[in-house]
């Protein structure tokens, strides 16, 4: 079975609407996470991904993963504080920078 490397032209774009609109729905990007977030990474990753349209994807994978550290946070916890936002923001901090960063620095690495 051959190996997906990229996401790419149109499939980016179609990729990164859809994500952002299981975002706004009741919990469907928690749902959707074990699928959308590995593969706004490889879209991140590709070289076929314009500057605003890899901003986005790293943006909503960030938000995505604040919503999943939230609900398990919620889940845990409930609503007691710091933790209720503390873990969330710090989850979608760390993505944002996982994703965030260049090809070359991976390479160099």
């Amino acid at each position: 079975m051959p190996m997906l490397h990229s996401v790419g032209g149109p499939w980016a774009r179609v990729l990164v609407a859809v994500s952002a609109f299981l975002l706004l729905s009741m919990g469907g990007a928690i749902v959707a996470a074990p699928l959308t977030l590995p593969l706004l990474y490889l879209a991140v990753r590709g070289d076929r991904l314009g500057a605003g349209l890899r901003t986005a994807a790293v943006g909503i994978a960030a938000l995505t993963v604040a919503e999943v550290a939230w609900a398990a946070t919620y889940l845990a916890v409930a609503e007691a504080k710091p933790w209720i936002w503390l873990l969330p923001v710090a989850a979608g901090a760390a993505t944002a920078s996982a994703f965030g960063r260049s090809r070359s620095g991976l390479a160099a690495a």
